[in-house]
Formats: structure tokens, sequence, C-alpha cells
């Protein structure tokens, strides 16, 4: 398998997990028995250039978000490409916001898969996963329900294609338990390899600058952390006052939001609203900051962004629950936990960081030592020999193994790096 199809939202994009995508693409693109990868993407209404990945890559830009045609330009654009694989690098909500587009794109892999192209999906949050009275659906009773039960389907569906693989355990328990899908896999999140390329800054040498960032306006909201920080900084002198950054943009279900709240913040020279954080600047973004909070009224997958502040040595602040218990219990990623929709909480979590900084940096220190364990080359070549096995007809053996799990062991809270040969599965 010399030329591969990723299908993903890739940079520059406002699509969710084009980081991911991104991060996915360079991994193969470093693989010396890839010959051509076929990125098709999400299409992108601004005027910032492709990104030059190298003479590998080819980037085709095909599918709108919200288009109930996403699929059909997708399943075209495999066709023309000849790829002898296709990789989908999905979440519920990467073709749409509204369930039908949203529901019909998930389909695409399952009907690639029908039509004789080998295809496999990495699937980064479970609609059973996903407290639906916390999304934009949290206004209608009537559509929580329409989804929960049209999600059954969707994923059955999905599962039609050669192979799925999940980050968290807690997914693939589900799609173990209810699904009984015998092709399902957990693979871990894996690291983004930039920060290993450069000193990590110790946090002694940061400012008292605090971060946060994603797309804002749904179960993840601002209010909380702004009020805290101002909160904070009521009490204290100008020269120990905390700046937060905020980074990045609207969900795409609340155009306006963030625009909305720098307006109300305009006068607050401690609340700076970054916008969009590009590729080359996520290193500086993070290096900056003592921390780096998550204040989640839900979760839906493993953060990405929390894997980004791990690899730049900042710790984290979020809520025990939900998806972060995964990652704490079973990633080993550590941080300052507070009670959830807690402001008062937050501004402990804050001030003890800032505070204790011994504490700090050992969380920062076993986070970036947790992210070595499992890069995206390690995830690349798992992705990439699941996608062989169903190429060449041999995935029965995996689908019949007694445990479908492929779990990275952990040593000390560190993963070890294993990477599973083409007939194996890690226990």
């Amino acid at each position: 398998m010399k030329t591969i199809a990723i299908v993903t939202a890739f940079p520059p994009s406002a699509g969710s997990l084009n980081e991911y995508g991104f991060h996915l693409v360079n991994a193969f693109a470093g693989r010396s028995d890839i010959e051509k990868i076929i990125v098709i993407a999400d299409k992108y209404e601004g005027h910032m250039p492709e990104l030059d990945l190298g003479p590998k890559v080819e980037v085709r830009r095909v599918w709108r978000f919200n288009s109930p045609f996403a699929g059909l330009y997708i399943l075209r654009a495999l066709k023309s490409c000849k790829a002898e694989g296709a990789l989908y690098n999905l979440q519920t909500a990467s073709f749409g916001d509204s369930e039908i587009p949203a529901a019909l794109g998930l389909l695409t892999p399952a009907i690639s898969q029908k039509l004789s192209v080998p295809s496999g999906i990495i699937m980064h949050n479970l609609v059973e996963a996903v407290d639906l009275s916390k999304t934009n659906l949290a206004s209608s009773l009537l559509r929580q329900k329409l989804v929960a039960c049209a999600s059954y389907f969707v994923t059955k569906t999905m599962l039609v294609s050669g192979f799925m693989t999940v980050t968290l355990d807690s997914f693939w328990d589900i799609l173990d338990e209810k699904y009984k899908a015998k092709n399902a896999f957990m693979v871990p999140h894996g690291s983004f390899p930039t920060a290993s390329k450069e000193r990590v800054t110790p946090l002694e040498d940061r400012g008292r600058t605090i971060v946060t960032m994603g797309k804002f306006g749904t179960y993840k909201r601002l209010e909380r952390t702004i009020g805290a920080i101002q909160n904070l900084n009521s009490a204290l002198n100008d020269d120990e006052k905390i700046k937060l950054v905020i980074g990045g943009s609207d969900h795409p279900a609340t155009p306006g939001y963030l625009e909305t709240l720098a307006a109300e913040h305009q006068l607050d020279n401690n609340i700076v609203f970054h916008g969009y954080v590009a590729e080359e600047e996520v290193s500086s973004f993070f290096t900056q900051a003592k921390l780096a909070i998550f204040d989640y009224d839900s979760t839906t997958g493993s953060s990405g962004v929390l894997h980004q502040a791990a690899i730049y040595g900042t710790p984290a602040a979020y809520p025990m629950m939900g998806d972060f218990i995964d990652v704490t219990e079973r990633e080993g990623l550590r941080g300052f936990n507070f009670k959830p929709l807690d402001q008062s909480a937050l501004e402990d979590a804050i001030m003890k960081c800032l505070s204790d900084t011994q504490t700090a940096q050992s969380l920062a220190d076993n986070n970036v030592d947790i992210s070595k364990g499992v890069t995206m080359n390690t995830v690349a070549s798992i992705q990439l020999q699941l996608l062989r096995k169903v190429k060449t007809k041999k995935f029965n053996k995996v689908r019949q193994a007694k445990n479908s799990a492929l779990r990275i062991q952990q040593n000390h809270h560190s993963f070890s790096g294993h990477v599973p040969t083409s007939s194996q599965i890690v226990t």
C-alpha cells in the first residue's frame, strides 16, 4: 500500500480535528513505505495559503461543513485519486452541526469500504459518551432523543467499514458491549511531535499568564474562566495580576460568541482574545503560560488541546468528569483538578498552580514524559497496519482475537511506545 487518502478537516481550516489531521498526515509523510498521500479536506473560505508538506502530500478540498453532499464529493475524490486505502479522521460533528449532514457524512467510510476502497476510521468521540443536554442541542429535548436514537444506526453502519479505532478505553468499552464490534480498537490519541525538537521552558521562567484554547460557545464556554481571573485580579497588586490569553474560534453552532465576549471585556487589559492559533504559533502560545485551563460543561472525547499543553510542559486545570477521568486514570496525564461548573473551585486551582511551583513543575514534567511515549508516528504505524490488513483480507485474524483493544502498555504512568507487529494485539 503506497498511496493512501486521508479524509479530514485540514489547516488552514476552522474544522474540528484539523490540527490532528495535520500531524497525522505529517506522520504518514515521514514514512519511507508511503509514496503519496491525498488529503481529502474541507473547503476553506479564508485567504491563507495551503501548507507545504512536501511532494508526497496533495490536498484536495472537496467538501463543505453542513453540506448533505459531503460524502458524495468525498467518494468521487476517492475514485479519481485511485488511493489504495482511505483513513477517516472523524468525530460526530465532523461534517455538520445539523443532524442530517452530520449523519450522512459519517456513513461515507462504510460506503467507500463497500466500493472496494479499504477504509478505516479514527473516531474521536461517540454520541453515547456525550451529554447532549450540554451541546448545541440543549434547547430541544426532542432533537436530543432523535440524535440518541439515530446514533445507533449511524455507528452500526460506520462499523461496516474495515475498522474503527477510538482514542479512549471507555469508547472501546461502548463499542464492545453495546455494538459487539469485532473490528474496533483502542489506539491512544498520540502526542504531536513539535515539542520534542525544542527545549521546554521551565515554569519559573514564564510570566503570570494562563491560556485556554478551543472552539467556544457550546459546552466550552468562557464566562466562568473570565470571571475567575477577574475576581482573583481584583485582590492582587498590579505586578501580581494574571493575564488570560484565549485562543481559538467560535463553535460553528455559536457564531459571534467570541466577538460578543471580546466587546464586553475590551477595557480589561488582562483578558486577551488571541483568535485562531496557527500551527506555527502553537509552541509560543503554550510556552508563554504557567497554566492551561479546560473549563468544560461536559466532554466529547480525548482533548487534543490537553495533549498539546502536555507536550509543551504547560500544566492543566480541568474538572474531574467524563473523558478527563479517562485521560487521568488510563493515560496517566495529571493536572490541577476542580469541581465541575464551580468558579470558586477553579479559582482555587489557579492559585494552587501559581503558588505551588514545585507541584506545578512536577505535573508538567509528568505530562511531557507521558506525551513522549505514544507519538503520532506510533499512531500512524498502527493505523497503517490495520489498513493493510483490510486490503489483504487478513483482517478476520484480528476480529477473532480474544481482546480487540490495541492497548499501549504503561510503565510507571508512562507509555512504553511499543508498536504492535502486523499480527500482534497488545494487551
